[in-house]
């Protein structure tokens, strides 16, 4: 495992961004440096009460700041989202191999065009994938952002600002550009104009969307990288408790310290 930091870090700004979402800024300049997209975070939650770090995606990273970007759907993450500007919480990372870790072997062309799947939760590792991209390409990638939400939708402005296209879907319409889920958006951004299909695919969120994206892609000939969401025990590969069975192979990978990004084919559906 890479070098991973563990200590007790100061909260610049807390935000709640949608109902039940919410959003931390935090001074962690070892953790911000060493992070690079679809790494995560381990938070132990205050007091000890909570056996088990919750394992957080890393939302973005630069100078001395990190971004956590989470739903509450548990007593770990809503003790998360009481934490207030100033307070201190206790983090271990970065953990887990990202978006842009590829094998000794696996060198991919520059690509002119990445296409970005996002579904809830899943959507703040692209964030900070987008920003990576545009650093180490700049103009010369074009950037398309397809992000898929059950109601309202957040994060919009943030991907405005560095892709160069982003299109939302919803199950509610409101603010979004098309009411459905993100695989039927991207059908109508890709389907049926002449439209070149991009070089690489990155894609996080629940796994039915994954599964229905790594379809979606391999019918077009996009390699696709997809960030799995599984229980973790420790989050560094001791306990074994996020292990998978990949698609070709019986040796099970552990998604905390083998990924949580794989290829889309290594992924058992």
């Amino acid at each position: 495992m890479k070098k991973a930091f563990r200590g007790k870090y100061r909260i610049l700004a807390s935000e709640n961004l949608a109902p039940d979402v919410f959003e931390l800024k935090i001074n962690a300049s070892d953790i911000a440096t060493a992070s690079s997209a679809g790494q995560f975070v381990n938070v132990y939650p205050e007091g000890g009460a909570m056996l088990l770090p919750r394992p957080i995606s890393i939302a973005d990273a630069k100078n001395d700041t990190i971004v956590l970007a989470f739903a509450v759907v548990g007593a770990g993450t809503e003790s998360m989202a009481n934490y207030k500007n100033g307070d201190h919480i206790e983090l271990m990372g970065p953990l887990g191999n990202g978006f842009f870790s590829y094998g000794e072997n696996e060198k991919l062309p520059e690509p002119k065009e990445v296409l970005l799947i996002g579904g809830g939760t899943g959507i703040p590792p692209l964030r900070f994938a987008a920003s990576e991209l545009k650093r180490e390409y700049k103009s010369d990638v074009k950037l398309t952002a397809c992000l898929g939400f059950a109601k309202q939708p957040w994060y919009k402005d943030d991907f405005e600002q560095v892709c160069d296209e982003v299109k939302i879907g919803s199950e509610t319409e409101g603010e979004a550009d098309f009411k459905g889920n993100v695989i039927k958006l991207m059908d109508t951004v890709f389907n049926g104009n002449g439209r070149e299909n991009p070089e690489l695919a990155l894609a996080c969120g629940p796994r039915p969307m994954l599964e229905a994206a790594a379809k979606w892609c391999e019918y077009r000939g996009i390699p696709l990288r997809v960030s799995l969401e599984e229980r973790m025990g420790c989050g560094y590969g001791v306990c074994a408790g996020c292990a998978v069975k990949p698609r070709n192979s019986t040796t099970k990978k552990k998604v905390c310290s083998d990924g949580p990004v794989f290829w889309a084919e290594e992924v058992k559906w």
